[in-house]
């Protein structure tokens, strides 16, 4: 069963975000709501989230950043907290469709309407960027929940015994790194692949990090006009991709096999 969100005009969400980006977490959340005059219903695909599974969305998402701080202690170490436990509850819990999930009003609906106030914590500062409270690109790039929502899709290997090992062991960087870019993101086989021989090469050689995924993004993308990956077996498709790594791995100075 698929179920079915308000849908928040984009012109609507981007007066409502403009004038959220700067509130505090508490008027925040005296506004918040599970219903907004403007928002609309796509008319076949699902069966409509009602008013009541919307209260308890919005009260579990909050549960969930409870036990991550909010609303008043902030830090990297919450955040990353936040974004495993949320990223999964999203998946579990909100029966998406990804055709319902490609749509940015939705989740620019949850974004600026049902919960503003998480949004304004995870993002915090003199104001939130337009962009956490709206995304682009499906929601996956730069919404608060549906960025996270994409990861689980994205990188949730069911039959692996640890089905979520990605999700836990990728940081923020390397996520932002490979789900923002369409050509490691848009086959979820090749993008298994890619994070799980970047976590190996990280293993093996000490390089930084940051560089690391971001110099073989570079190679890999350089490769996809000459090869089809999804033409590739499992075991072919894992040789070239670790020997990408190995190969930037070594050409980074100061490198150091372990």
């Amino acid at each position: 069963m698929y179920l079915l969100y308000p849908r928040l005009p984009l012109a609507v969400a981007e007066k409502l975000a403009t004038e959220r980006s700067v509130k505090t977490i508490a008027d925040l959340v005296s506004i918040s709501a599970i219903k907004q005059e403007s928002a609309t219903l796509a008319p076949i695909g699902g069966n409509k989230a009602d008013d009541d599974f919307l209260r308890g969305i919005q009260k579990e998402i909050r549960g969930c950043a409870k036990q991550s701080g909010y609303p008043d202690s902030f830090g990297e170490e919450s955040f990353r907290k936040f974004d495993v436990k949320c990223a999964r509850l999203l998946y579990d819990c909100l029966f998406l469709h990804p055709s319902e999930a490609s749509h940015i009003e939705m989740w620019a609906f949850m974004s600026c309407v049902l919960v503003p106030d998480v949004v304004r914590w995870r993002f915090p500062g003199e104001s939130t960027s337009i962009e956490r409270f709206i995304g682009s690109d499906r929601g996956l790039r730069r919404n608060t929940f549906g960025r996270l929502w994409w990861r689980v899709f994205l990188l949730n290997q069911p039959s692996a015994p640890e089905p979520d090992i990605l999700l836990n062991k990728l940081v923020e960087d390397d996520l932002v790194q490979v789900t923002e870019r369409n050509s490691i993101a848009a086959s979820k086989n090749f993008l298994i692949t890619f994070c799980t021989a970047f976590l190996d090469a990280l293993e093996q050689y000490t390089v930084p990090r940051r560089l690391l995924i971001r110099e073989s993004s570079k190679r890999i993308r350089r490769l996809l006009s000459l090869i089809c990956f999804d033409a590739l077996d499992a075991p072919q498709l894992k040789k070239i991709v670790d020997d990408v790594f190995a190969s930037t791995a070594k050409s980074l100075a100061g490198y150091k096999e372990q």
